[in-house]
Protein backbone atom coordinates (compact mmCIF):
# COMPACT_ATOMS: atom_id res chain seq x y z
CA UNK A 1 0.00 0.00 0.00
CA UNK A 2 2.86 2.39 0.81
CA UNK A 3 4.84 1.96 -2.40
CA UNK A 4 3.06 4.94 -3.97
CA UNK A 5 3.56 7.29 -1.02
CA UNK A 6 6.90 8.37 -2.42
CA UNK A 7 4.96 10.32 -5.01
CA UNK A 8 3.85 12.70 -2.27
CA UNK A 9 7.20 13.16 -0.51
CA UNK A 10 8.08 16.86 -0.35
CA UNK A 11 11.31 18.26 -1.70
CA UNK A 12 13.27 20.99 0.01
CA UNK A 13 15.85 23.48 -1.17
CA UNK A 14 18.14 25.93 0.59
CA UNK A 15 15.78 28.83 -0.08
CA UNK A 16 12.82 27.24 1.73
CA UNK A 17 11.70 29.30 4.71
CA UNK A 18 11.24 27.40 7.97
CA UNK A 19 7.46 27.89 7.95
CA UNK A 20 7.21 26.51 4.42
CA UNK A 21 9.29 23.47 5.35
CA UNK A 22 7.07 22.78 8.36
CA UNK A 23 3.94 23.05 6.22
CA UNK A 24 5.32 20.51 3.71
CA UNK A 25 6.20 18.10 6.54
CA UNK A 26 2.71 18.47 8.08
CA UNK A 27 1.05 17.67 4.77
CA UNK A 28 3.22 14.55 4.38
CA UNK A 29 2.28 13.42 7.91
CA UNK A 30 -1.43 13.83 7.10
CA UNK A 31 -1.03 11.77 3.92
CA UNK A 32 0.85 8.99 5.74
CA UNK A 33 -1.54 8.80 8.69
CA UNK A 34 -4.75 8.87 6.67
CA UNK A 35 -3.44 6.25 4.26
CA UNK A 36 -2.49 3.92 7.12
CA UNK A 37 -5.76 4.45 9.00
CA UNK A 38 -8.10 4.24 6.00
CA UNK A 39 -6.59 2.99 2.70
CA UNK A 40 -9.60 4.13 0.66
CA UNK A 41 -8.69 7.76 1.48
CA UNK A 42 -5.81 7.34 -0.96
CA UNK A 43 -8.43 7.95 -3.63
CA UNK A 44 -8.72 11.54 -2.44
CA UNK A 45 -5.25 12.48 -3.56
CA UNK A 46 -3.94 13.49 -6.99
CA UNK A 47 -2.82 10.39 -8.87
CA UNK A 48 -5.33 8.14 -7.09
CA UNK A 49 -7.15 5.35 -8.94
CA UNK A 50 -9.03 6.57 -12.04
CA UNK A 51 -12.78 6.56 -12.38
CA UNK A 52 -15.06 6.73 -15.41
CA UNK A 53 -13.11 8.04 -18.41
CA UNK A 54 -9.76 7.85 -16.59
CA UNK A 55 -10.62 10.34 -13.83
CA UNK A 56 -13.20 10.98 -11.16
CA UNK A 57 -16.36 12.89 -12.11
CA UNK A 58 -16.10 16.70 -12.04
CA UNK A 59 -12.36 16.66 -11.41
CA UNK A 60 -12.19 20.17 -12.89
CA UNK A 61 -13.95 21.39 -9.72
CA UNK A 62 -12.73 19.01 -7.00
CA UNK A 63 -9.27 18.47 -5.57
CA UNK A 64 -10.07 15.00 -4.23
CA UNK A 65 -12.54 12.12 -4.20
CA UNK A 66 -12.87 11.32 -0.52
CA UNK A 67 -14.58 8.01 0.19
CA UNK A 68 -14.29 8.32 3.99
CA UNK A 69 -15.81 11.72 4.84
CA UNK A 70 -19.40 12.49 3.89
CA UNK A 71 -18.71 16.17 3.14
CA UNK A 72 -16.17 17.43 0.63
CA UNK A 73 -12.98 18.81 2.12
CA UNK A 74 -9.66 20.00 0.73
CA UNK A 75 -6.36 21.21 2.15
CA UNK A 76 -6.55 24.19 -0.20
CA UNK A 77 -9.31 26.58 -1.21
CA UNK A 78 -12.21 25.34 -3.31
CA UNK A 79 -12.51 26.23 -6.96
CA UNK A 80 -15.91 27.92 -6.82
CA UNK A 81 -16.12 30.59 -9.50
CA UNK A 82 -18.87 33.18 -9.56
CA UNK A 83 -21.32 32.63 -12.43
CA UNK A 84 -20.56 28.90 -12.60
CA UNK A 85 -22.71 27.31 -15.33
CA UNK A 86 -23.83 23.69 -15.01
CA UNK A 87 -25.84 21.44 -17.30
CA UNK A 88 -28.35 19.35 -15.34
CA UNK A 89 -29.89 17.36 -18.16
CA UNK A 90 -29.73 17.01 -21.94
CA UNK A 91 -32.89 14.92 -21.98
CA UNK A 92 -35.30 15.68 -19.11
CA UNK A 93 -37.11 12.38 -19.67
CA UNK A 94 -34.14 10.19 -18.79
CA UNK A 95 -31.28 12.30 -17.37
CA UNK A 96 -33.21 13.04 -14.16
CA UNK A 97 -35.22 10.57 -12.08
CA UNK A 98 -37.01 11.68 -8.91
CA UNK A 99 -35.42 9.91 -5.90
CA UNK A 100 -38.77 8.83 -4.47
CA UNK A 101 -42.35 9.74 -5.33
CA UNK A 102 -43.45 10.90 -1.92
CA UNK A 103 -44.68 14.12 -0.34
CA UNK A 104 -42.29 16.65 1.17
CA UNK A 105 -42.51 16.66 4.98
CA UNK A 106 -39.75 19.15 5.77
CA UNK A 107 -38.12 21.83 3.64
CA UNK A 108 -34.63 23.34 3.45
CA UNK A 109 -33.95 26.05 6.04
CA UNK A 110 -33.92 26.74 9.77
CA UNK A 111 -35.67 24.13 11.86
CA UNK A 112 -35.79 24.26 15.64
CA UNK A 113 -32.89 26.76 15.71
CA UNK A 114 -30.77 24.51 13.51
CA UNK A 115 -30.23 24.54 9.77
CA UNK A 116 -31.86 21.74 7.84
CA UNK A 117 -29.73 21.36 4.72
CA UNK A 118 -32.05 19.19 2.67
CA UNK A 119 -35.56 18.13 1.83
CA UNK A 120 -37.34 15.32 3.69
CA UNK A 121 -39.55 13.02 1.62
CA UNK A 122 -42.06 10.68 3.25
CA UNK A 123 -41.63 6.95 2.60
CA UNK A 124 -41.92 3.57 4.29
CA UNK A 125 -39.00 1.50 5.49
CA UNK A 126 -37.91 -0.72 2.62
CA UNK A 127 -39.08 1.57 -0.20
CA UNK A 128 -36.60 1.78 -3.09
CA UNK A 129 -34.61 5.02 -3.35
CA UNK A 130 -33.29 6.03 -6.78
CA UNK A 131 -30.30 8.17 -7.70
CA UNK A 132 -31.36 11.45 -9.34
CA UNK A 133 -28.56 11.77 -11.93
CA UNK A 134 -25.80 9.57 -13.26
CA UNK A 135 -22.51 9.70 -11.39
CA UNK A 136 -20.05 7.89 -9.16
CA UNK A 137 -20.76 6.86 -5.58
CA UNK A 138 -18.27 8.74 -3.40
CA UNK A 139 -19.55 7.67 0.02
CA UNK A 140 -21.70 4.74 1.12
CA UNK A 141 -21.63 3.86 4.81
CA UNK A 142 -23.14 4.58 8.19
CA UNK A 143 -22.90 8.09 9.65
CA UNK A 144 -24.01 9.05 13.16
CA UNK A 145 -26.25 11.90 11.93
CA UNK A 146 -27.29 10.73 8.47
CA UNK A 147 -27.57 7.03 9.30
CA UNK A 148 -26.91 4.86 6.26
CA UNK A 149 -25.87 7.46 3.71
CA UNK A 150 -25.06 7.44 -0.01
CA UNK A 151 -23.33 10.42 -1.61
CA UNK A 152 -23.04 10.51 -5.40
CA UNK A 153 -20.82 12.92 -7.30
CA UNK A 154 -22.17 13.82 -10.72
CA UNK A 155 -20.23 14.81 -13.85
CA UNK A 156 -21.57 18.39 -13.69
CA UNK A 157 -20.09 18.92 -10.21
CA UNK A 158 -23.17 18.53 -8.03
CA UNK A 159 -23.28 15.95 -5.25
CA UNK A 160 -26.55 14.40 -4.05
CA UNK A 161 -27.13 12.83 -0.63
CA UNK A 162 -29.57 10.01 0.26
CA UNK A 163 -29.81 9.61 4.04
CA UNK A 164 -31.44 7.50 6.79
CA UNK A 165 -31.51 4.42 4.53
CA UNK A 166 -32.28 1.03 6.03
CA UNK A 167 -29.98 -0.72 3.53
CA UNK A 168 -27.23 0.27 1.09
CA UNK A 169 -27.27 -1.18 -2.42
CA UNK A 170 -24.07 0.47 -3.67
CA UNK A 171 -20.52 1.03 -2.53
CA UNK A 172 -17.94 3.77 -3.06
CA UNK A 173 -16.58 3.72 -6.60
CA UNK A 174 -19.74 2.32 -8.22
CA UNK A 175 -20.87 4.19 -11.34
CA UNK A 176 -24.65 4.61 -11.41
CA UNK A 177 -27.18 5.82 -13.95
CA UNK A 178 -30.18 8.03 -13.18
CA UNK A 179 -32.88 5.80 -11.69
CA UNK A 180 -30.56 3.11 -10.30
CA UNK A 181 -31.47 1.91 -6.81
CA UNK A 182 -28.92 3.16 -4.26
CA UNK A 183 -30.66 1.84 -1.15
CA UNK A 184 -33.88 1.27 0.76
CA UNK A 185 -35.72 3.92 2.76
CA UNK A 186 -35.44 3.78 6.51
CA UNK A 187 -35.09 5.50 9.86
CA UNK A 188 -31.38 5.19 10.70
CA UNK A 189 -29.17 7.83 12.31
CA UNK A 190 -30.65 11.00 13.81
CA UNK A 191 -34.16 10.42 12.51
CA UNK A 192 -37.69 10.32 13.91
CA UNK A 193 -39.75 8.20 11.59
CA UNK A 194 -38.98 6.70 8.19
CA UNK A 195 -38.17 9.27 5.51
CA UNK A 196 -35.61 10.14 2.86
CA UNK A 197 -33.39 13.11 3.64
CA UNK A 198 -32.21 14.42 0.26
CA UNK A 199 -29.48 17.02 -0.19
CA UNK A 200 -27.74 18.76 -3.09
CA UNK A 201 -24.29 20.27 -2.58
CA UNK A 202 -21.66 21.90 -4.76
CA UNK A 203 -18.06 21.93 -3.47
CA UNK A 204 -19.51 21.01 -0.09
CA UNK A 205 -21.86 24.02 0.01
CA UNK A 206 -25.55 23.10 0.50
CA UNK A 207 -28.08 24.14 -2.15
CA UNK A 208 -31.81 24.24 -1.50
CA UNK A 209 -33.03 21.28 -3.62
CA UNK A 210 -36.30 23.13 -4.29
CA UNK A 211 -34.33 25.68 -6.34
CA UNK A 212 -33.33 22.88 -8.71
CA UNK A 213 -36.28 20.47 -8.52
CA UNK A 214 -40.04 21.04 -8.56
CA UNK A 215 -41.06 18.56 -5.84
CA UNK A 216 -44.77 18.87 -6.67
CA UNK A 217 -44.25 17.89 -10.32
CA UNK A 218 -41.20 15.74 -9.48
CA UNK A 219 -39.26 17.25 -12.38
CA UNK A 220 -36.28 19.55 -12.87
CA UNK A 221 -37.02 23.26 -12.90
CA UNK A 222 -34.25 23.95 -15.44
CA UNK A 223 -31.96 21.95 -17.71
CA UNK A 224 -29.10 24.44 -17.28
CA UNK A 225 -28.31 26.60 -14.27
CA UNK A 226 -25.96 29.35 -13.16
CA UNK A 227 -24.66 29.15 -9.59
CA UNK A 228 -23.68 32.26 -7.64
CA UNK A 229 -22.27 32.27 -4.13
CA UNK A 230 -23.84 34.65 -1.61
CA UNK A 231 -21.90 34.47 1.68
CA UNK A 232 -22.42 30.88 2.88
CA UNK A 233 -25.14 29.88 0.40
CA UNK A 234 -25.58 29.33 -3.31
CA UNK A 235 -28.18 31.07 -5.48
CA UNK A 236 -29.51 29.09 -8.47
CA UNK A 237 -30.63 30.86 -11.65
CA UNK A 238 -31.94 29.59 -14.97
CA UNK A 239 -29.06 29.62 -17.47
CA UNK A 240 -31.29 29.51 -20.54
CA UNK A 241 -31.31 32.71 -22.59
CA UNK A 242 -33.84 33.60 -25.30
CA UNK A 243 -34.11 35.96 -28.29
CA UNK A 244 -37.46 37.27 -29.53
CA UNK A 245 -37.51 37.10 -33.34
CA UNK A 246 -37.84 40.43 -35.17
CA UNK A 247 -39.13 40.98 -38.73
CA UNK A 248 -36.57 39.93 -41.35
CA UNK A 249 -34.59 37.65 -39.03
CA UNK A 250 -33.87 33.98 -39.59
CA UNK A 251 -31.89 31.29 -37.81
CA UNK A 252 -28.68 32.37 -39.58
CA UNK A 253 -28.91 36.05 -38.59
CA UNK A 254 -29.62 35.02 -34.99
CA UNK A 255 -26.60 32.71 -35.15
CA UNK A 256 -24.38 35.61 -36.21
CA UNK A 257 -25.90 37.96 -33.62
CA UNK A 258 -25.04 35.73 -30.66
CA UNK A 259 -22.06 33.94 -32.26
CA UNK A 260 -23.70 30.57 -31.71
CA UNK A 261 -23.49 27.90 -34.41
CA UNK A 262 -26.68 27.15 -36.31
CA UNK A 263 -26.46 23.51 -35.30
CA UNK A 264 -26.38 24.45 -31.62
CA UNK A 265 -29.38 26.78 -32.02
CA UNK A 266 -31.29 23.96 -33.70
CA UNK A 267 -30.39 21.54 -30.91
CA UNK A 268 -31.48 23.97 -28.17
CA UNK A 269 -34.79 24.67 -29.94
CA UNK A 270 -35.52 21.18 -31.31
CA UNK A 271 -35.76 22.43 -34.89
CA UNK A 272 -34.20 21.92 -38.33
CA UNK A 273 -31.91 24.47 -40.08
CA UNK A 274 -34.42 24.95 -42.92
CA UNK A 275 -37.35 25.42 -40.55
CA UNK A 276 -38.76 28.99 -40.73
CA UNK A 277 -38.76 31.19 -37.63
CA UNK A 278 -41.78 33.40 -37.05
CA UNK A 279 -41.89 36.98 -35.79
CA UNK A 280 -42.14 37.12 -31.97
CA UNK A 281 -41.03 33.49 -31.67
CA UNK A 282 -38.66 32.93 -28.71
CA UNK A 283 -35.40 31.29 -29.78
CA UNK A 284 -33.14 29.90 -27.09
CA UNK A 285 -29.49 30.73 -27.74
CA UNK A 286 -27.92 29.57 -24.46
Amino acid sequence: MLHNIGYFCPSFDKDDALNNMCMKINVLIIVLLTTLIEPSLYATLPGGPPGEGGEFPASRFYANFDTTACHYWTLGTNSFVSETSLNLAWNVNCDYIHPFNGRVTSKFGKRRRRMHYGIDIDLETGDKVQVAFEGMVRYAKYNDSYGNLVVVRHPNGLETYYAHLSALHVQAGDYVQAGDIVGLGGNTGRSYGAHLHFEIRFLGIPIDPALVIDFDKMTLRYTDVILNKRKDRIIVENAARYHQVLPGEDIYSISRLYQVQVGELCRLNHMQPDEPVLVDMRIRYQ
